[in-house]
């Protein structure tokens, strides 16, 4: 823990210029720009067959998902992240709708492929799954950065196929040149076991440092409330924190 705010600390004295970076809520990507994302979190939480950590101390580190991106145009970008809840990896576009202030809207659909099987059966472990959505977002007041996202997502389960639903509010205030605060809400409806419905809510607040025009580094806190109907809920941890270190570069 004292060397993850270690690593924090000097990396926010590195340079006091100020740049808008890939991290930036309202930023829209460039003709030919690739761009990755990728870190470390350390998360805590306890599920319902009791086989998570259920305190900080016995906590698990892990990592955040790879995101590469290539725009090949200014209005079509495509992406491989291994960020994916039902998946080891995902494909994806993201298409620019709208490109002007002060109202940005682009499209977006990723493909989550399980490639990983078993070796004893060949079994699939996890879930293909495809994901389309909309991105609402924008700058006020110069200073202030907003994104409404809303998405629905198909997976292709053996039990059946089910749907999910989620949308997210990000908001993003620049109070020095070169640093921002970023808050994230996000509240998702579950259908991983049908007829019942899990509300899956998590709220985000960390800081965006922008090192130099081309890299940036997010570190933050988050926590994952307790659902409300998580009967389904027995894998994955529940009511839990978790602390993260997020990089950005551009190439």
């Amino acid at each position: 823990m004292k060397n993850i705010f270690l690593i924090i600390l000097c990396l926010v004295i590195v340079s006091n210029k100020a740049f808008g970076n890939i991290l930036d809520v309202s930023r829209l990507s460039d003709e030919n720009e690739f761009s990755a994302s990728f870190g470390v979190g350390f998360k805590t939480g306890l599920n319902k067959a009791g086989t998570a950590e259920t305190d900080l101390g016995a906590g698990k580190v892990k990592e955040l998902g790879l995101e590469l991106d290539y725009s090949f145009t200014d209005n079509l970008s495509f992406s491989f992240s291994t960020d994916n809840s039902y998946a080891d990896s995902q494909i994806g576009i993201d298409y620019k709708i709208l490109k002007t202030f002060p109202l940005k809207l682009h499209f977006f659909s990723d493909y989550g492929i399980a490639w990983t099987k078993k070796a004893a059966d060949g079994k699939r472990i996890g879930q293909n799954n495809l994901d389309a959505g909309f991105r609402f977002h924008g700058i006020a007041w110069d200073d202030f950065q907003w994104a409404v996202k809303f998405t629905g997502q198909y997976v292709f389960a053996e039990s059946g196929n089910f749907w999910n639903f989620g949308t997210s509010l990000e908001t993003m205030y620049y109070f020095k040149e070169d640093m921002a605060v970023k808050i994230d809400f996000e509240y998702n409806f579950e259908n991983t076991n049908k007829p019942i419905i899990q509300y899956d809510k998590s709220l985000s607040v960390g800081l965006i440092y922008n090192i130099n025009e081309k890299a940036a580094v997010h570190p933050y806190l988050k926590y994952h409330f307790k659902t409300a109907n998580n009967k389904n809920d027995i894998l994955q941890p529940d009511d839990f924190w978790k602390l993260a270190l997020k990089f950005s570069i551009e190439f």
